[in-house]
């Protein structure tokens, strides 16, 4: 018997152990796999933290949250999960109308973006071709080394009397007078508590298959180069940049002396125990594309590692934050469609108030189960 069972050890969810273990809470942390594991939206050695919302408010005012806390968790651990790099925005023709309204958005908010014409992107950053404008932000975003923060944060919980159960894959609820009593496993334990937390990723479907909003799990791609020249794609010569009109985006030189790239296309549905580093020859074709016209120099750059990446994504890409209707203390995170790895450390807090008290200093109306989505191509 537990205060709280949380099912799924991603970030969401081990975020959400830890802050519960943080206030004193009897937290049972379950998991098919393990946290970080390479089949899970949370895995890998990098993601973006932007500020960029296309003038969504309450996206940036979580960045700025969550920034503080990955802060605060380092500061803590003796950690360096956080890398403040800054973010580049570059667009490969002009008046992109997502890539405007994100630098217009920031300055409503009170940030201060550098713009860039072609010359200034020539002259500072000459390893990108093809490329209209762009802005930086110097000092604020970078990215987050999410699978070894996601482990740390599972095993700080743990550390902090959290029982983090891995091989434990939920199968069935057992139900109670409209609430959860139970998550039965696979192999037949029961873990009862008092409160529920489902953080399952691209498993939420098949937990709980009859929720309001449809949460899809696709396929995107990422991968790894060895650069010709380190030097030119470290940071600060290079910083985590989005070429937004080609949705591909990528990262200084860090794993294994490699420069990341991927492309943030949402892909097709995906089946989320498939495995993830398969060979994908049209996507690294249209890898090497996107390097040919836009960072020539790296178009012959060996690929070391190629994965598939999952987004669980909603219609309307906002997330899932909300109790399961008629299911009074069984509260879903979900939906958080290849955006949401940012606010992890925030969402995780969230979640354990809402566990806990029931509610949260954030207004959450944007990421109810009964709202109306409005289907969208992309993602915030």
């Amino acid at each position: 018997m537990y205060d709280v069972v949380v099912v799924g050890a991603g970030v969401m969810g081990s975020a959400t152990a830890y802050w519960l273990s943080r206030a004193g809470k009897r937290v049972a942390l379950l998991d098919k796999y393990s946290p970080g594991h390479v089949r899970a939206s949370s895995a890998d050695e990098s993601r973006m933290v932007r500020y960029q919302y296309r003038g969504q408010t309450l996206y940036t005012e979580m960045v700025a949250a969550a920034v503080e806390l990955w802060k605060e968790f380092d500061r803590r651990s003796g950690t360096g999960f956080y890398r403040e790099q800054g973010a580049l925005a570059l667009q490969a023709q002009p008046d992109n109308a997502p890539f405007m309204e994100g630098y217009e958005g920031l300055l409503e908010l009170g940030y201060e973006p550098r713009w860039l014409d072609a010359g200034e992107v020539r002259r500072r950053y000459p390893q990108f071709a093809n490329v209209d404008s762009g802005y930086i932000l110097d000092s604020l975003g970078g990215y987050v080394a999410a699978g070894p923060a996601t482990q740390a944060l599972a095993e700080a919980a743990a550390e902090l009397g959290a029982e983090l159960l891995t091989g434990a894959e939920v199968t069935e609820w057992h139900e109670s007078g409209g609430r959860i009593a139970g998550a039965i496993t696979r192999d037949g334990r029961a873990f009862e508590a008092d409160v529920f937390v489902i953080a399952a990723g691209s498993w939420t479907p098949r937990l709980l298959p009859d929720l309001p909003i449809s949460i899809r799990s696709t396929a995107e791609r990422l991968h790894y180069l060895t650069p010709p020249d380190r030097d030119p794609y470290s940071y600060p010569r290079l910083p985590p940049f989005f070429v937004m009109d080609t949705n591909f985006y990528g990262f200084p030189v860090h794993w294994r002396g490699c420069v990341k790239v991927a492309d943030d296309t949402v892909g097709a549905t995906f089946d989320p125990d498939r495995d993830r580093e398969h060979d994908d020859p049209e996507a690294l074709a249209k890898l090497r594309d996107f390097l040919r016209r836009h960072m020539p120099d790296l178009s012959q750059a060996e690929v070391v590692y190629s994965k598939t990446c999952t987004y669980s994504m909603t219609p309307d890409t906002d997330f899932v934050i909300d109790y399961l209707p008629d299911r009074t203390n069984a509260i879903v995170a979900a939906g958080f469609s290849g955006h949401g790895f940012k606010f992890g450390i925030l969402i995780g807090q969230i979640l354990a108030d809402l566990a806990m008290r029931g509610a949260t200093r954030w207004d959450l109306t944007r990421f109810r189960l009964d709202r109306e989505p409005v289907s969208m191509v992309g993602h915030w």
